[in-house]
């Protein structure tokens, strides 16, 4: 993938992409709401894709998992971003 994501695929695409990547070390950058033009780098796992969401598992800075579900209008806008790892 390259280095500014997979948003210009389409929703279909995203999501089969997305199932490829299920269960790898993966790379995120995700916009935070507030402001809108901060990113931040997340690295974990795409546990598993669902019909509107995806769900990546990440350790948060207490060192503690975290869930967080993504849906693939955030990766099709770049509001999320899949980077290579």
């Amino acid at each position: 993938m390259k280095q500014d994501g997979i948003g210009s695929a389409n929703l279909t695409e995203i999501k089969e992409i997305m199932r490829q990547m299920v269960g790898k070390l993966v790379r995120i950058s995700v916009k935070e709401s507030k402001p809108k033009t901060h990113w931040e780098e997340k690295e974990g796992v795409i546990e598993g894709v669902y019909p509107t969401v995806f769900l990546f598992r990440f350790k948060n800075r207490r060192n503690v998992d975290e869930r967080v579900a993504y849906s693939y209008v955030d990766v099709a806008i770049d509001d999320v971003k899949i980077l290579e790892n």
